[in-house]
């Protein structure tokens, strides 16, 4: 009965947002989180033709696709399209390469793939034996135009959980990575200031918002894509509905 609630919920938001957005003129600059695009039995894991309906639903919806480059220029007063969509990939699955880049090219869509430093300590954070982004791969992939490769720290830890010389060593950049993202969106105020410190432009949670202008350079937020059939539509997510449904089934 909740999940049909929700469901209901959400549709009455999504009507609601489509019936007022000529007056209010909304705009929305969105950032999504996927992680694997493949027929893995994850949750987080989207399959390719899903994937390929969200891009094309998108296109379709009058959203344009931008880099977090892009993104990052707004906060510093440059323009974007009314309606923006950067996408991201988190932990460097090997399918971003195989299967999530001729999508991409098919849509002419920019997005960054976040990583780990190292795969074998990152294991039981991730929770999956899913492939990674190997060495001959990132080399590839770093070398697509419309490509950028970010930070996840070394090992996908809680950076909740650490301080000083271990914070440090797991948000330090080993390639000269721009960005960074918060493994499991976990961060502290140590956290933020050491991946501040360690050069980075930006940094991403996944706080289910929309980024506005005046948002905190190191606490962007992101919509994480997952198989929730509550928010099916794509352009619910992208759509300031979806806020609006977070904050009011927050404690639901």
């Amino acid at each position: 009965m909740k999940r049909v609630l929700k469901v209901c919920l959400a549709s009455a938001l999504f009507f609601l947002y489509r019936a007022i957005d000529p007056w209010c003129r909304f705009r929305e600059v969105s950032i999504l989180a996927y992680h694997s695009i493949s027929d893995a039995p994850l949750y987080t894991a989207v399959t390719p033709e899903v994937f390929r309906a969200h891009l094309s639903r998108l296109k379709a919806g009058g959203y344009s696709f931008v880099s977090l480059r892009d993104v990052i220029a707004f906060l510093d007063g440059s323009p974007l399209p009314k309606r923006a969509v950067a996408l991201t990939f988190d932990d460097g699955y090997a399918d971003f390469e195989t299967t999530v880049l001729p999508i991409l090219d098919q849509f002419e869509a920019p997005a960054t793939v976040f990583i780990v430093g190292d795969e074998a300590a990152s294991r039981s954070a991730l929770g999956n034996a899913l492939p990674l982004l190997d060495q001959n791969a990132l080399t590839r992939v770093r070398a697509h135009p419309r490509i950028e490769i970010g930070y996840h720290a070394r090992t996908h830890a809680n950076l909740r959980t650490l301080s000083g010389g271990a914070l440090q060593d797991e948000v330090r950049t080993p390639f000269g990575a721009r960005y960074f993202a918060y493994p499991g969106g976990n961060y502290s105020n140590e956290a933020v200031d050491a991946v501040r410190a360690a050069g980075y432009e930006a940094a991403f949670s996944i706080k289910p918002t929309h980024v506005r202008a005046a948002s905190d350079h190191f606490l962007l937020p992101r919509f994480v894509i997952t198989k929730d059939p509550v928010m099916r539509d794509i352009l619910f997510y992208a759509s300031r509905a979806a806020a609006w449904y977070r904050a009011l089934t927050r404690f639901v």
